[in-house]
């Protein structure tokens, strides 16, 4: 089946090809061109990825589209003798048309200069609605999340904000999924974030956050790590030549607290800029566990009710410095500093029964206290050498992150009656530390040659340098010594080294009205694991290639058509290869597979996007086919203990569309609805038995926002996520409400704005686990609902903009 459809899409892709390139007899006629800069007509800021279209004069006849480029640029070429006009929108904006324009034997080229495009003003009665930018934007190569129209996330992070996504889910655990894989890589303003995963997007406050970029099929130029894309977070920036800021400040319901500042100076050669941000939250949660495992001495149930909380403080402070060497030359350094701190603690009940004999009950209490720790200091330095202005260019960029990552657990248990009150005054206590220190470095170089505005080479070199020293020392304590003593079963020393050298190359152009990019990625990567205390290592060093491409076509002014494939590597993390054995508590351990391989995908996009004054709609149809699927696996032994690991069980394939719209029904609403539907089939072997499993999923979100006045709004956002299987767990559907209002004071200076997240407490989590010996039930109701209020204070008229430099990304592995 998985050929099958591989071969539809080949199938596909050759045919689009085939039409880009059949032969046009026209083309001996078509000789003009036409050039024009595309601006936003309130701050010059050049517009990108706006839609221009070209027709005939006489009868409005369609004969040309392109999209303006990075610098708002914007060419027609090939055009025949004539006299025509131009039509240029932008979601958000006035369209404009330019007429009169002539291409003639005395005129080939026609230069329109500059075309600016004003926001849209919507009267409502005495109420004026500027410049509302769509929720979301689908550009080339990724979706674009404008942050501005999420009134939730002035008092909450990155995460908050993605949690809108009907592609993006968060399980019981805080694991972030993206359409269904956790395999992806965090990046800000294109370069490289310490810590990766949800650790990462927890600790970006939202309100210093411009826009999310979701780059689900990465061009070559990307890394390959990440089998669903990277995620890039684009930060506010000031471009004014003058001292600017924003101050923001939040509380929250039980143990919530953030606040941050960030500051910028800038003049006409260099601009200096720093921030700090400080977040502590304390959040309850209840959980429930049945189990009923099957041996040859007949069937036991084990009943765990467990009820936590947790808690996590994090800073981060940041400074940066850009300074213009010359009219081409430019250098840049910013350097960040975090801290991370969290605590969780947990009371566990336990109760194990002999089903054939109940009267064979035993009860224990355990109480589990969890200390993490992430500290981490990241230097990045940046420069770029124009040798031919706006034609060839030099970029250089070195980059360098320590992690230290302490963490203990302590775990104590006790023998209790049927009520769960100590009847043993004997305690089993253990404990588990782990010292981990990584040092993480990565230079790259990237060359790039514009032949003309349409068409355009890069090719770089780059190494990825990853070394990492683990020290796990586990102990218990003897009740007749009263002394810890150190426990040799799960004691154990490691290194890792994991490097990755790659070279790349992409080449874009248009040809006949289509937009396209080739691409070509060759990794090689370096891994060796070092088990100290066995004295094992364990290597793999393997060349992979990378091919990608993209394909865009405007069909008409309002409708735009794209395709896309990229292969994708998911290779496993440390912890996941370890061989030694991990405690969890007295009842799970988990080790790694030395022998696991890296995950390889093969993903396919093709999506279209309409808009239109007061409507747009884009849906982005995605197959995805990985071999050598990395799976957690669950194995229940005759004693009733559940060991956990990994390994490559399966091979997936995941099918489905996203499909979104904003609608302007009145000037007063907007609705922003979406869905996504998706089909998931896993095949693989799991101790021995051969599974299949194969369920079609959907997840949907309404975003409804009312704007009551100038300065008041009120937005109601509505998340559901349908059921899920994995070939040994079924997870139950999620329905969840938040609630937010907005008011802007002070001629807009000072923003208030008050939540309720998750407001009916319905946004809890279940899930059934089957093995071969045993059947698990799960629930985790996490703390509902939520209450936050923030206060965000902008002086100097700080501008909420942002300059990206190009997407670059790196993965600097798991944050814990």
């Amino acid at each position: 089946m998985r050929n099958h459809y591989i071969n539809a899409l080949f199938l596909a892709l050759l045919f689009s090809i085939s039409i880009i390139a059949a032969p046009n007899n026209d083309a001996t006629t078509k000789k003009g061109t036409i050039k024009a800069k595309i601006l936003d007509g309130k701050t010059n800021e050049p517009i990108e990825y706006a839609n221009v279209t070209l027709h005939n004069a006489k009868d409005s006849s369609f004969i040309s589209g392109t999209v303006s480029g990075n610098n708002g640029d914007l060419l027609l070429s090939n055009i025949a003798e004539g006299i025509y006009y131009v039509k240029v929108s932008y979601i958000g904006y006035e369209n404009r048309v330019v007429s009169g324009i002539k291409i003639e034997k005395e005129k080939y080229e026609s230069s329109l200069g500059v075309i600016k495009l004003f926001n849209t003003d919507v009267e409502l009665s005495e109420v004026s609605v500027v410049g509302e930018k769509a929720s979301e934007e689908l550009h080339l190569d990724k979706k674009v999340i404008n942050v501005s129209q999420n009134i939730n996330a002035s008092s909450g992070t990155a995460l908050d904000v993605l949690q809108n996504q009907p592609s993006v889910q968060v399980d019981q655990d805080g694991n972030v999924s993206l359409r269904g894989s956790s395999n992806f890589t965090i990046q800000v303003n294109g370069k490289p974030y310490p810590i990766q995963g949800g650790d990462a997007l927890r600790q970006i406050p939202a309100n210093l956050v411009e826009s999310i970029e979701i780059i689900t099929n990465p061009s070559a130029k990307y890394d390959s790590e990440g089998t669903a894309g990277i995620i890039n977070i684009v930060m506010k920036k000031q471009d004014r030549d003058n001292m600017n800021g924003i101050v923001n400040a939040g509380l929250g319901s039980r143990t919530k607290y953030n606040g941050d500042f960030t500051l910028s100076y800038k003049s006409v050669d260099y601009t200096l800029s720093g921030s700090f941000d400080y977040r502590k939250n304390t959040n309850y949660m209840n959980q429930l566990f049945d189990r009923t495992s099957f041996t040859q001495n007949g069937s036991n149930y084990m009943n765990t009710d467990v009820n936590g909380n947790f808690m996590r403080e994090n800073y981060t402070a940041k400074a940066g410095f850009d300074y213009t060497l010359s009219d081409k030359s430019s250098i840049s350094f910013t350097n960040s500093y975090g801290n991370v701190d969290i605590n969780r603690s947990s009371l566990f009940k336990f109760t194990n029964a002999d089903q054939l004999n109940p009267s064979f009950t035993d009860y224990n209490l355990g109480d589990d206290r969890n200390n993490y720790g992430v500290r981490y200091l990241n230097s990045i330095l940046f420069f770029s050498q124009q040798f031919t202005p706006k034609v060839d260019e030099l970029t250089l960029e070195v980059n360098y992150t320590n992690v230290s990552l302490p963490s203990t657990q302590r775990t104590s248990e006790y023998i209790t009656d049927g009520s769960f009150q100590q009847i043993i005054s004997q305690t089993t206590q253990s404990e588990l530390s782990n010292n981990t220190n990584r040092n993480e470095g990565r230079i790259r170089s990237v060359y790039s040659y514009t032949f003309s505005k349409e068409s355009k080479f890069e090719t770089g070199l780059q190494a990825n340098f990853f070394y990492n020293n683990m020290d796990i020392v586990s102990k218990s304590f003897n009740i007749l010594t009263q002394q810890w003593s150190i426990d040799s079963r799960y004691s154990n020393k490691f290194d890792f080294r994991n490097n990755i050298y790659a070279a790349f190359a992409t080449y874009s152009n248009i040809f006949s009205g289509f937009n396209y990019q080739l691409g070509l990625r060759l990794e090689q990567t370096d891994r060796l694991l070092d088990q100290k205390t066995t004295g094992k290592d364990y290597k793999y060093n393997q060349l992979h290639l990378f091919p990608t491409l993209n394909i865009s076509t405007n069909i008409n002014q309002q409708q735009q058509l794209q395709f896309s494939y990229s292969r994708r590597i998911n290779r496993p993390q440390e912890m996941a290869l370890n061989p030694f054995p991990n405690f969890s508590n007295s009842y799970v351990t988990f080790i790694g597979n030395p022998g696991l391989l890296p995950e390889l995908t093969n993903s396919f996009e093709l999506n279209y996007q309409y808009f239109l004054k007061g409507l747009f709609f884009s849906a982005q149809t995605y197959y995805r086919q990985s071999d050598n699927s990395i799976l957690r696996t669950q194995r229940l032994d005759d004693n009733g203990f559940m060991t956990l690991s990994f390994m490559n069980a399966a091979e997936t394939e995941v099918a489905g569309a996203e499909i979104s719209t904003s609608i302007t029904l009145i000037p007063w609403l907007r609705l922003d609805p979406s869905v996504n539907l998706f089909n998931r089939k896993m095949t693989g072997t799991i101790n021995g038995v051969d599974l299949v499993t194969e369920k079609f999923s959907w997840s949907s979100r309404l975003n409804s926002t009312f704007i009551l006045s100038p300065t008041t709004r009120l937005q109601l956002m509505m998340n559901y996520f349908g059921k899920q299987v994995d070939i040994q767990q079924t997870t139950d559907p999620i329905f969840s409400l938040t609630i937010s209002a907005r008011q802007e004071l002070l001629d807009k200076k000072l923003v208030a704005t008050l939540s309720a997240q998750n407001l009916f407490s319905t946004g809890k989590f279940g899930f059934n686990s089957i093995g071969p010996n045993f059947n698990m039930i799960g629930s985790f109701r996490p703390e509902a609902p939520v209450f936050r209020l923030s206060l965000s204070y902008n002086f100097n008229n700080y501008k909420n903009t942002s300059r990206t430099n190009d997407r670059i990304d790196i993965n600097v592995g798991e944050g814990m």
